[in-house]
């Protein structure tokens, strides 16, 4: 991660050098942030494989006293539409009903508004609606934490509506920290008229374990499981993934990462974030 701390005159050379920065960052994802005000901060990320002209997406915060708007620019040169506007929220600064609202202006297409508080005894809340071409869509999550946070369950409810069906998705967890292992497990369905964000159904039922632990003060190792019927499928789905996190000198972090399935599908993952800061 980049971090350029720069006076308000030096805004558009703290940008070229933060893109090239990101561009000397070979395959690895590159984020360079600037601040020019207070309050107000834009962040651009390349992403992508290494070329001439890399996709990126610039993201800005303008922080009031009645709230912080956040919008999203996405930049694609070798694209026909070299730039697009991503999405916008707009969050109140003032609490409402005891928790923080936000509404959102979604990329696909329609609204979405969320609020978020934090009940008693470590119960924290969210409520979240959306409206968009496709469907409309309702959630609620609840989280407790328990044993000073070393334990937590979290149990998710949505429903969506479109024009033709109306369905319901669960979404239960359970995670638990002892020493420096911990452990999750989840269970997912779907019904079969339940339609997702993106529009398409995904009748569905699933279960994940994974666990971390870490083995020295600066490697952590991670396993993770899971399991998928689809309600329109014959056999179910499985695959394991086994990752570790090396946290080498100059905050530098090294990620790995195997994951194979039942039919002995292999997927490789490999990479190397470097953070600079410039003054």
């Amino acid at each position: 991660m980049f971090h350029l701390l720069l006076p308000r005159h030096r805004i558009w050379a703290a940008l070229v050098v933060g893109l090239a920065a990101a561009q000397a960052g070979a395959e690895s994802p590159t984020r360079a942030t600037v601040a020019p005000f207070t309050g107000v901060e834009v962040t651009y990320e390349r992403y992508g494989e290494a070329g001439a002209s890399p996709p990126g997406r610039f993201d800005g915060s303008v922080a009031t006293p009645a709230g912080t708007l956040r919008t999203s620019v996405h930049a694609v040169p070798a694209g026909e539409r070299h730039f697009w506007r991503g999405e916008t929220s707009f969050e109140l600064a003032a609490p409402v009903l005891g928790g923080q609202l936000q509404f959102r202006e979604l990329e696909a297409g329609g609204t979405a508004a969320a609020w978020r508080t934090r009940l008693d005894a470590g119960l924290s809340a969210e409520s979240l609606s959306e409206w968009t071409p496709v469907r409309s869509g309702q959630a609620l999550k609840l989280q407790q934490k328990l044993g000073q946070g070393h334990v937590a369950a979290q149990a998710l409810l949505s429903n969506s509506k479109t024009a033709d069906v109306q369905g319901l998705r669960w979404d239960l967890e359970f995670a638990q920290e002892i020493g420096l292992v911990r452990w999750s497990a989840g269970v997912d369905t779907a019904e079969r008229s339940y339609v997702s964000a993106g529009g398409g159904q995904e009748p569905r039922v699933g279960l994940r374990l994974g666990t971390q632990w870490r083995l020295f003060p600066s490697t952590q190792m991670e396993a993770r499981f899971t399991r998928q019927v689809r309600w329109d499928a014959e056999s179910a789905v499985s695959s394991i993934m086994l990752g570790t996190r090396f946290d080498l000198p100059w905050r530098t972090t090294l990620w790995t990462g195997l994951e194979t399935d039942a039919e002995d599908r292999h997927k490789a993952s490999l990479m190397l974030t470097v953070p600079l800061e410039l003054r």
